[in-house]
C-alpha cells in the first residue's frame, strides 16, 4: 500500500512538472502566434468637418462602381457613422496606400492615382495599369517626396479601359473612385528610438502600430509579403490581425501582389 501510494504521488508530481514546463515553454504554433501579436493604437482623428465635406471619403456611383463594389481602401474609418471617411497617419515622405482589388478586373485596366494637398492642389498624379492578378491587395505609392501636412488621395479605376491608351481617349462611364486622407507627421522621439532597434519588418510594423502610424505599419508588412510572398507565419498573421482590428479583413486580403505598369 505504501509503495502504491508512493508511485501515485510520484506520477502526480511528474504530471504537474510537465504541465508547468508546457505552460512555460509553449509549442511552436503558440510561439508563432505570440510573436506575431500586433496592436494598433488609433490616434485622435481630425474634426469631422462640415456636412458638405463628409463625402470626401467615398466616390462616384456609376455603372463601374455597381459592377465592382468590392474595391476597398485598407485604411481605418475613425467615425462609425461615416464608413467611407478613410484617414490615417504616416511618417514617410513617400507613403503607400493599400487597396483590396475585387475579382473581374481586366488586365491592363487604367488606374489614375492622385494626391492633393490641403488647398486641393494636385501634388502628385500618375496613370497606371493593373497587372493580371487574382483578387487581392495592391499598394499604390506616392513616389514623389511630400512635406509634412494633410493630404487627400484619390484612386480612380476605369473598369472598361484595358484596350485604351489613356484616360483621355474615350468617354468613359463614371470611374470607380475611392477617396481618403492621410496626414504626414514628424517621427515622435519614442517611435524613433523604437525603430532604431527594430531588426525586422515585423518589429517596425509593431512600433508603427503602437504609435498609431497606420499607413507605415501596414506598408512594413505588405512590402514584405509583396516582395517574396513570404511564408513567415508571423508576418502574415500580423498583417491579418492588423486588418481584423479595423474590420478590413476579407477572403482576398491575405493575397498581396505587386503593382503596376505604366
Amino acid at each position: 500500500m505504501k509503495l502504491s501510494s508512493s508511485i501515485k504521488i510520484t506520477c502526480a508530481a511528474v504530471i504537474v512538472s510537465l504541465t508547468a514546463i508546457t505552460a512555460t515553454h509553449p509549442n511552436a504554433a503558440q510561439q508563432s502566434q505570440f510573436q506575431a501579436s500586433i496592436q494598433f493604437s488609433p490616434p485622435t482623428p481630425p474634426d469631422r468637418g462640415d456636412p458638405s465635406d463628409r463625402g470626401q471619403g467615398g466616390g462616384h456611383r456609376g455603372l463601374c462602381d455597381k459592377a465592382f463594389p468590392g474595391l476597398v481602401a485598407l485604411v481605418p474609418t475613425p467615425y462609425p457613422d461615416l464608413p467611407e471617411n478613410h484617414w490615417g497617419l504616416t511618417v514617410s515622405d513617400r507613403p503607400t496606400v493599400w487597396f483590396d482589388i475585387p475579382s473581374g478586373i481586366q488586365e491592363n485596366t487604367l488606374v489614375e492615382w492622385r494626391l492633393r494637398d490641403s488647398k486641393s492642389q494636385t501634388v502628385y498624379k500618375t496613370v497606371l495599369r493593373l497587372p493580371k492578378t487574382q483578387p487581392g491587395v495592391v499598394g499604390f505609392s506616392i513616389t514623389k517626396p511630400i512635406p509634412i501636412g494633410s493630404y487627400q488621395w484619390d484612386l480612380a479605376l476605369y473598369c472598361d479601359s484595358s484596350g485604351i491608351r489613356s484616360t483621355d481617349d474615350v468617354d468613359f462611364d463614371l470611374p470607380l473612385i475611392r477617396r481618403g486622407r492621410l496626414q504626414r507627421v514628424a517621427v515622435p522621439q519614442p517611435l524613433q528610438q523604437a525603430l532604431s532597434v527594430s531588426k525586422t519588418s515585423l518589429d517596425r510594423a509593431k512600433s508603427y502600430a503602437q504609435y498609431g502610424i497606420w499607413y507605415d505599419a501596414l506598408t512594413s508588412l505588405g512590402t514584405q509579403l509583396q516582395s517574396s510572398q513570404s511564408k513567415e507565419r508571423t508576418v502574415s498573421n500580423a498583417w491579418s490581425e492588423l486588418l481584423r482590428q479595423q474590420k478590413l479583413e476579407s477572403k482576398s486580403s491575405s493575397i498581396v501582389t505587386p503593382c503596376c505598369t505604366r
